[in-house]
């Protein structure tokens, strides 16, 4: 089947088509208006051009879809430094942004996917070199998904950035089932008690959206829980509240409270299948007998399955406690590839 492909600068450009196919795809929150919108305005790492690649049918019907973004020297994960030196300090266009762990190719279901998807990797290399970038590619993809085949067929190589977690809601019928169940005899008996000692203690938990939330405390918490391990600046003071609040109704909070002070602060993402605990801040001390860490676990998981979803997704990072907690591991990889083949650039 023929395809044209469109390429568009900002998301308002883009009509309802787009939301239409992320339902179809049933596409993480990355790649929902909201959040698209709120990166654009409030971008959490430096972007030089965005690009939205819309590969349409005959019918004028959007058929896959995929952000990529233009940066320079934004590699927190170190995976352009150690993998592609030749590519430190040029530019290089990456789908999805780096704080996205959920990376997929939004294609419609039907017979055509296939061919759909191979036509939107060809036009983000053409994308890439029309925009003189030294390489292309999708960070942060589930190795085990539809890309672990199609991109390294395209002529990407993967490299494995990290792993993400995350659990069947259905499975259980609910908190406590998964409390119950799916946890050995430990750390069911020692998330008990810190829910215990935190009742208590007089914390009270406060869910909502995170619009209401108080953004400040969270970011003041979140920094210093983020600093041990040198990674404060992913939660940048006035940006960060600023994205958040852009992002509308699909951004939820959890805080725990002591009177009036903040224990531990939370947020949430959902879009129509999953239910994504995104961040946490936590008070480092005075909280005797519990951990406000495991005491906003609980409380965000139970919220998981109240929201009714399919999937609480949890992200990377902690492979220690959420192994013992059950969730489930899956390799995050990225696929990289020169945005000209090499034969190309040296004849051109």
């Amino acid at each position: 089947m023929p395809y044209s492909v469109r390429v568009h600068t900002t998301i308002d450009d883009i009509d309802e088509r787009w939301d239409d196919l992320m339902t179809a795809a049933r596409a993480p929150v990355f790649y929902r208006r909201p959040f698209l919108r709120a990166f654009e305005k409030h971008p959490l790492h430096p972007v030089l051009r965005t690009a939205y690649l819309l590969i349409e049918d005959e019918a004028g019907q959007v058929q896959a879809a995929l952000p990529a973004y233009l940066q320079r020297d934004v590699d927190p994960m170190r995976v352009i430094a150690d993998h592609y030196p030749h590519a430190v300090g040029r530019t290089v266009l990456l789908s999805h942004a780096w704080h996205c762990y959920d990376s997929v190719l939004p294609v419609r279901p039907g017979p055509g996917s296939r061919s759909a998807a191979r036509r939107a990797v060809s036009a983000l290399r053409e994308v890439a070199a029309r925009w003189d970038a030294r390489l292309c590619g999708i960070v942060n993809a589930d190795a085990d998904g539809p890309l672990g085949t199609l991109l390294p067929d395209a002529g990407f190589t993967g490299v494995d950035i990290d792993v993400g977690w995350g659990l069947t809601l259905d499975d259980y019928d609910g908190f406590d089932d998964y409390l119950g169940n799916a946890l050995k005899k430990k750390p069911r008996r020692n998330l008990r008690h810190d829910l215990r000692e935190a009742d208590k203690a007089g914390v009270t938990a406060h869910t909502g959206h995170a619009k209401d939330a108080d953004l400040d405390t969270f970011v003041r918490l979140a920094r210093a829980t983020a600093a041990k391990f040198d990674n404060a600046d992913y939660y940048r003071p006035g940006l960060f509240q600023d994205f958040v609040l852009a992002l509308g109704d699909c951004a939820g909070s959890v805080e725990l409270r002591v009177g009036d002070r903040t224990v531990a602060s939370a947020l949430t993402l959902t879009d129509d299948t999953r239910l994504h605990y995104w961040a946490v801040g936590y008070a480092q001390k005075d909280t005797p007998g519990y951990s406000p860490f495991y005491v906003a676990y609980a409380h965000v998981m139970r919220e998981a399955w109240a929201s009714g979803r399919e999937w609480a997704e949890l992200g990377r990072r902690n492979p220690t406690f959420k192994r013992r907690y059950g969730l489930r591991p899956r390799a995050l990889r990225g696929y990289f590839a020169d945005a000209v083949p090499e034969g190309e650039r040296l004849r051109g």
